[in-house]
C-alpha cells in the first residue's frame, strides 16, 4: 500500500512538473505573441507615419505650384501671409482618427540669407561685416550666451567672411586656413557659399550654442542670387534685424519699427519695392526709413517645408527645402527625416 502511495506521489509530482512547464511555455508563447504583435503594429505605424509625412510634402509642392499659377493669372507676384501656401497649417485634411498631420511652409526669405551678403566670392558691401557684428551681438544677447562664453563678435564676423570669400588671405593678415589646418582632422576654409546653417560650426570661433542662437534669424537659401529679408513674411524677431539707414549709415531696426511693419501687414498692406507700379502696394520706405541692406526680397522661389505626422504614438517629421523656380521640375535642396 505504501509502495503504491509512493508511486502515486511520484506520478503526481511529475504531472505537476509537466503542468508547470506547460504553463510556463504557454506564458512565454503569449508574451512573445504580444511582443511580436506590438512590433508589427509599431512597424506599421512607423511606415504609415512616414508615408503621411511624405504625402504632406507632396501637398506642400501642390500648394506652392497653385500659388505660382495664381500669380501668373494676374495676381501680385509677392510672398505674403495671405498666400495659399502660408495657410497650410490651418488646412483640414481627411486623415484617419488615429493619425494627424501638421504641415508648415515657410518662405526662405522670412530669414536673413547669409549668402546674400556675398557676391562673386566677396562681401557685396562694406555693410556686410557691420551687419554680421550686429546680428551676432543680437543673437548672443537674446540667448544670454555671454554668461557662458566671451565672444569676440568682430573676430567672428571676419572669420565667417574668410570662410565664404574666394581668396585665401585672412582679414587679420596671413593665411585663412591656418586655424583649420591645426585641427584634428585638419581641413580648409570652404571659400564658397554656405550650404547649411550647421556649417557655421566649422568656422573658427563658432560653437553649437552660438549656431543655435543664430538659427531663428538666418538661412542659407538660395545659395546664389538671393536677396535680403522679405518684410511681408518675416516674423517679428527677424524684422528686428532689418539693416537700414542712409548713405551707408545702417542700424538694426528698433522694436517699435518692427511693430509698425507688423501692424501694416495686419492692416492688409502689401509692402513692395519702390519701383512697383501697383496701387495695392505700399513702398517699404514708408515703414522702414532709408535703404535696406541687403536689398529686401519680395518674391521667393525657395521654401522650407516641415511635415509632422503622427500615427497612434509614433511620430515622423520630414523637413524639406523646395525650389520652385522651374515649376516643371521642382528641386529638393535638402531632405531630412526625424
Amino acid at each position: 500500500m505504501s509502495r503504491r502511495r509512493r508511486e502515486s506521489g511520484v506520478v503526481l509530482v511529475m504531472v505537476l512538473v509537466f503542468m508547470l512547464l506547460l504553463v510556463s511555455s504557454v506564458a512565454t508563447f503569449l508574451r512573445r505573441a504580444v511582443l511580436d504583435k506590438t512590433i508589427v503594429e509599431n512597424r506599421d505605424a512607423v511606415a504609415r507615419a512616414e508615408a503621411l509625412a511624405r504625402g504632406g510634402v507632396q501637398l506642400a509642392v501642390a500648394l506652392l505650384l497653385e500659388d505660382r499659377l495664381r500669380e501668373s493669372q494676374g495676381g501680385i507676384r509677392a510672398e505674403t501671409p495671405r498666400d495659399v501656401w502660408a495657410r497650410a497649417e490651418s488646412l483640414e485634411l481627411p486623415i484617419p482618427e488615429d493619425a494627424a498631420l501638421r504641415l508648415r511652409i515657410e518662405d526662405a526669405a522670412a530669414r536673413l540669407n547669409l549668402n546674400a551678403l556675398f557676391k562673386d566670392g566677396a562681401p557685396r558691401d562694406e555693410a556686410a561685416e557691420a551687419l554680421l557684428i550686429d546680428l551676432l551681438e543680437r543673437a548672443i544677447d537674446e540667448a544670454e550666451l555671454d554668461a557662458q562664453h566671451e565672444y569676440d563678435t568682430r573676430e567672428l564676423a571676419r572669420n565667417l567672411i574668410d570662410w565664404v570669400d574666394a581668396d585665401d588671405l585672412s582679414l587679420r593678415g596671413g593665411r585663412e586656413d591656418d586655424p583649420y589646418e591645426r585641427r584634428e582632422p585638419p581641413y580648409r576654409a570652404a571659400n564658397r557659399a554656405l550650404l547649411t546653417v550647421d556649417e557655421l560650426r566649422l568656422v573658427d570661433g563658432f560653437d553649437a550654442p552660438l549656431v543655435d542662437a543664430l538659427r531663428p534669424y538666418v538661412t542659407v537659401h538660395p545659395y546664389a542670387g538671393g536677396e535680403g529679408i522679405n518684410p511681408n513674411t518675416a516674423p517679428p524677431w527677424v524684422l528686428g534685424i532689418l539693416y537700414h539707414g542712409v548713405a551707408g549709415d545702417y542700424r538694426l531696426a528698433t522694436p517699435e519699427l518692427a511693430e509698425d511693419v507688423i501692424r501694416a501687414r495686419e492692416a492688409g498692406q502689401l509692402l513692395c519695392d519702390e519701383s512697383a507700379d501697383d496701387p495695392a502696394c505700399t513702398p517699404l520706405s514708408q515703414a522702414v526709413p532709408g535703404e535696406v541692406f541687403p536689398p529686401p526680397s519680395f518674391v521667393s522661389d525657395v521654401f522650407l517645408v516641415s511635415a509632422e505626422a503622427r500615427v497612434r504614438e509614433v511620430r515622423r517629421t520630414v523637413q524639406v527645402t523646395i525650389d520652385r523656380s522651374d515649376p516643371t521640375q521642382i528641386q529638393l535642396l535638402s531632405w531630412r527625416v526625424q
